[in-house]
């Protein structure tokens, strides 16, 4: 079944079993009637997706705490989503490390996610940190980003740090073209230009541009750095090596 909010918006590519368009509240609250108004137990389908729901929670917080070596991404918000305000605004710019940020990291206010869109835009991230910096003064600005992404726009650092513009700048740093990579050795069974440099020390890049910053490759040290970055004032980048293997799991590659 598909549901929209115009008649225009409704799939042509595919053949529903049902469709409707219009005001979606309305559309919803139809539905709540129609399935409250048939004669069915309910229970054992709730209790079922309970079940599922407990199962997930668990395999989740098992890798928000992972103690792996190399760091697991997901771990890095482990330490970094308890860390956010209720204003804090976060930023992907990234692959494989922001679909983490998607799973993981839910926005407590309107406009407190920005990111590049299904397509990986990448490099948009410098951009979106210091208008949102601009707009929210007061606000805690985290952008998150791979080193791909990096390699698009980390030179915009000149801007923040000119302007005054603090912004924690947190990277998962796999030295790999994630989103690239693994597809190809799915599809391949091997990648070619998917490999950057290893380990590249982006943190000194910001450093010298005037901002701050600091690796990290043991996961007990994420904590004590985030909490450097946003107590520091200044544009600073918490260069986070990972795990090139802990790729976010994917139920199609888009093929």
């Amino acid at each position: 079944m598909h549901v929209a909010d115009s008649p225009g918006q409704l799939a042509a590519h595919a053949d529903p079993a049902a469709s409707a368009a219009g005001d979606l509240s309305t559309i919803l609250d139809g539905l709540v009637v129609a399935v409250q108004g048939r004669a069915r137990d309910w229970s054992g389908w709730a209790a079922e997706l309970a079940d599922v729901v407990k199962a997930t929670a668990a395999r989740d917080n098992e890798l928000l705490g992972a103690e792996a070596d190399p760091i697991h991404p997901a771990r890095i918000y482990g330490e970094l989503v308890p860390r956010l305000a209720d204003d804090a605004v976060v930023i992907g710019d990234g692959g494989d490390f922001v679909s983490f940020a998607g799973k993981f990291v839910e926005p407590k206010r309107p406009g407190g996610w920005l990111d590049p869109g299904p397509y990986g835009c990448l490099g948009a991230g410098l951009g979106a940190a210091i208008a949102a910096r601009l707009a929210r003064p007061s606000a805690q600005v985290a952008l998150l980003l791979g080193d791909g992404a990096a390699g698009f726009s980390l030179m915009d650092v000149d801007t923040l740090v000119r302007h005054d513009l603090p912004v924690v700048m947190v990277m998962g740093n796999n030295s790999a073209r994630g989103p690239e990579k693994g597809p190809m050795q799915m599809l391949y069974g091997y990648d070619v230009a998917a490999d950057p440099a290893e380990q590249t020390a982006y943190h000194e890049v910001v450093k010298a541009l005037g901002g701050a910053g600091e690796k990290v490759s043991d996961p007990k040290d994420i904590g004590p750095a985030l909490d450097r970055a946003f107590a520091s004032g200044v544009p600073y980048l918490v260069n986070i090596i990972t795990d090139v293997n802990a790729a976010y799991p994917r139920s199609t590659f888009g093929i």
